[in-house]
């Protein structure tokens, strides 16, 4: 199982389309906000009917009916998926690591800081792709049922 991880692409649907289509083998797309309209160019790809996209409201997609968190099982593993704004992840972790422990996350995936970032606390994994606008985003795998996070760059 592959997830690609892409969040504040800010009108860089380019970018969205070409990290698509380098990992057309995904199994998962996940947006975490600010880029929703981005994703729409993903529409003209042949092999999206078989995808499973995820997205969630970051705080510059304005007038968005997507969730602000979302809660998904990938793989029998539990993500909580959020951009983080709300959770004010600019400033540290803890009401992002509260709001997934509540939810029995094992994951909670991020976006907002435009920072790439990769951590384990107290049993929870962090992961923030970092910002597409800038080229970066990230790449989990479950393999034998374990995750494997990759950071990764255009």
């Amino acid at each position: 199982m592959k997830i690609l991880v892409l969040s504040d692409s800010h009108g860089s649907d380019a970018y969205v389309y070409t990290v698509a289509c380098l990992h057309a083998d995904a199994d998962v797309i996940i947006h975490l906000g600010d880029g929703e309209r981005d994703m729409e160019i993903l529409r003209d790809l042949p092999n999206l009917a078989s995808k499973r996209i995820i997205q969630v409201c970051g705080n510059c997609d304005w007038r968005s009916q997507l969730p602000i968190t979302t809660l998904e099982t990938i793989a029998g593993h539990k993500f909580y998926i959020t951009h983080g704004f709300q959770q004010n992840v600019k400033d540290d972790y803890c009401y992002l690591l509260r709001d997934a422990r509540k939810t029995g996350a094992e994951v909670a995936l991020f976006g907002h800081t435009h920072f790439p970032h990769y951590s384990e606390q107290n049993g929870i994994y962090l992961f923030n792709p970092g910002s597409l606008f800038q080229g970066k985003y990230g790449i989990i795998s479950v393999v034998n049922n374990k995750l494997q996070f990759d950071l990764c760059t255009l």
